[in-house]
């Protein structure tokens, strides 16, 4: 599977796991409804200076949008970002902060 066509799919699960239609993301990109579905299935690739736009506006990292996921765990990455947006800065810090803590344990102890 080609690199843009991983990067579409996670756009379009990240944006259907958000309850956005493509028009909705198209508008907040700036961009045509089209450009997104084209982007979506991996005709063309977001420009590298657009990366960081389109992971803020689907509440994602960059990173992200390059994983080869299951749907599982990007069902799990949505509910753990629906959590931290509840909470003020601090407080998704301190809960980032602990999460990492529990995989670095976890990690050991699974060694």
């Amino acid at each position: 599977m080609k690199l843009a066509e991983v990067v579409g799919q996670n756009i379009a699960k990240r944006r259907k796991l958000l309850g956005l239609s493509q028009k909705e993301l198209a508008i907040r990109l700036d961009i045509t409804q089209d450009a997104l579905n084209r982007m979506e299935k991996g005709r063309i690739a977001p420009k590298m200076g657009r990366l960081e736009d389109i992971a803020t506006h689907l509440a994602c990292t960059v990173p992200f949008l390059f994983h080869r996921d299951s749907e599982a765990l990007l069902e799990r990455a949505a509910a753990i970002a629906e959590i931290l947006g509840t909470l003020p800065p601090d407080g998704q810090e301190a809960l980032l902060n602990l999460v990492a803590e529990a995989a670095r344990v976890m990690n050991i102890r699974s060694h």
